[in-house]
């Protein structure tokens, strides 16, 4: 049988922490599909994510795997991320530099604000991968088919008239619900984010 592809991308502006590199030649592969490894540097985000897609859908891959370049994974990350048998999965961890509970992950609710995040304390409390609005996609697997159903450009920063930024990747989460496509994070998948604090 033929194994299927999956893309593991990192964009990045500069560099790859090297604690993100080591965590992911350390990821345990899937036994039905090959790993193949890019990254896009010297773009903002939204720019990197949406030529990340684009190699995706161009090499027919069946997945790709975006991890940030400051952010380190689970060993079985793909392996848990694809348990979630959705279109969209998501790890999580906490937000960059934060000192309280805050995670990227946001439930059903009007807009992604502290009222609609769901904390860490919640998500180690939880053991099955469950749907949610959306998240941050420093751990996303995305399969390549939601980029094919959706229109270009699939992650851009909108900003409102109070002058509040929707990053790239809630944005992408947003759009993609509106065609269509299920969300879920599966909590066992704890990232860490890689923090360099300059004194």
């Amino acid at each position: 049988m033929e194994k299927g592809k999956i893309l593991i991308a990192v964009p990045t502006f500069e560099n790859i922490k090297p604690q993100c590199f080591k965590s992911i030649f350390g990821l345990t592969n899937p036994k039905n599909f090959n790993l193949y490894f890019d990254y896009v540097k010297g773009y903002d985000c939204a720019r990197a994510r949406n030529e990340i897609a684009k190699l995706a859908i161009k090499h027919n891959f069946d997945y790709v795997l975006m991890i940030d370049s400051d952010v380190s994974v689970p060993k079985e990350t793909v392996n848990k991320l694809l348990d979630c048998k959705t279109d969209v999965a998501l790890g999580w961890y906490y937000k960059k530099r934060t000192k309280t509970d805050e995670t990227v992950i946001f439930d059903f609710g009007k807009d992604f604000t502290g009222k609609n995040m769901i904390y860490g304390e919640t998500l180690y409390e939880r053991e099955d991968p469950f749907e949610i609005k959306g998240g941050g996609l420093g751990i996303s697997l995305v399969n390549v088919n939601v980029f094919r159903k959706m229109p270009y450009p699939y992650f851009k920063y909108v900003i409102y008239d109070n002058d509040t930024i929707l990053s790239e990747d809630l944005y992408f989460c947003n759009e993609a619900r509106k065609y269509g496509m299920q969300i879920k994070c599966n909590p066992s998948v704890k990232g860490g984010h890689i923090n360099e604090v300059l004194m």
